[in-house]
């Protein structure tokens, strides 16, 4: 078996490892030294890069070339170019014929597995068409993710005037009835860390922009059993969002409405909050929860 001193000659070697997979194998089959046990669970520094890489390609939305990925990281081009080589061989990253390099087919693979195994998707629809059919607003189903909310699914509004945020999408958390609920539902140190290192930004007058604003809204939120959003992230904009529970009990999605509701006090909203809250207590049961 290999034995390395520690973890940081594994991240150099890895660099230099044609196949990431490879680099993988080797890693689960090394003898584990007491430098190593020490080591565990710190960040391995070449993947931590690679996937900085895939980020910043992600956020460009197009192919960019060695020197435009230098002038973000300032990191040696040999370094980017022996990052981006090794995954260019496992179909992460593929290189066009004028050289610039774009995210590769395998991420598109990979995002398939995993947007296949999430049943959730399937369950919910039928409940957001139903909401979205009696109130003629837009629906939506997301997930917590890294201090910020993912639209998983939506189900648009026919009306002319419609709110739409695409399915991807990652919206603050501060700001959203859907960010709010999650908030709510995390325990007290993660609320406090992520509202701590969170840039809190006022995205209208009615934005709570300091953590000391939250403690009520959230306590509001956890007795009544849902969230509302009243203009604070886009003037005229207010939705609802309730908890989808899973199989343990923990709140992992929700499920809300968005739409230029006239006030949150209206009959209509009212009737919005009924329809959601109902319909995430029905998911919740289909997906295994019995609380």
């Amino acid at each position: 078996k290999i034995s390395f001193r520690n973890y940081f000659d594994i991240a150099e070697r890895i660099r230099l490892l044609n196949d990431v997979r490879h680099a993988i194998v080797i890693i689960k089959n090394c003898k584990r030294s007491p430098v190593m046990a020490e080591q565990e669970g710190k960040t391995i520094h070449s993947v931590a890069k690679a996937i900085r890489l895939l980020d910043l390609l992600t956020a460009a939305g197009q192919p960019a070339s060695l020197t435009e990925l230098y002038q973000k990281t300032g990191w040696p081009k040999s370094t980017i170019h022996g990052l981006l080589s090794t995954m260019r061989e496992s179909g992460l990253i593929e290189q066009t014929p004028n050289g610039r390099y774009w995210l590769g087919i395998r991420l598109f693979e990979y995002g398939c597995a995993v947007s296949n195994s999430w049943d959730i998707g399937a369950i919910a629809r039928p409940h957001m068409q139903n909401i979205c059919a009696e109130l003629g607003e837009s629906v939506f189903l997301s997930v917590f993710d890294r201090a910020a909310v993912v639209t998983l699914a939506e189900e648009e509004s026919r009306a002319s005037l419609r709110v739409v945020s695409e399915v991807g999408a990652r919206l603050p958390v501060h700001c959203t009835s859907q960010g709010k609920l999650f908030l709510a539902n995390s325990s007290p140190a993660e609320c406090r860390r992520i509202l701590t290192h969170t840039e809190l930004k006022a995205y209208t007058p009615h934005t709570l922009t300091t953590p000391e604003q939250f403690a009520p809204e959230l306590t509001r939120i956890r007795e009544q059993g849902y969230a509302v959003e009243n203009g604070e992230y886009k003037i005229g904009l207010r939705s609802v969002s309730a908890p989808i529970h899973d199989v343990t009990g923990e709140v992992r999605y929700a499920i809300g409405c968005v739409g230029m509701f006239r006030q949150v006090q209206s009959d209509e909203f009212l009737h919005a909050i009924r329809l959601v809250c109902a319909a995430a207590d029905t998911i919740s049961r289909a997906i295994g929860y019995h609380g």
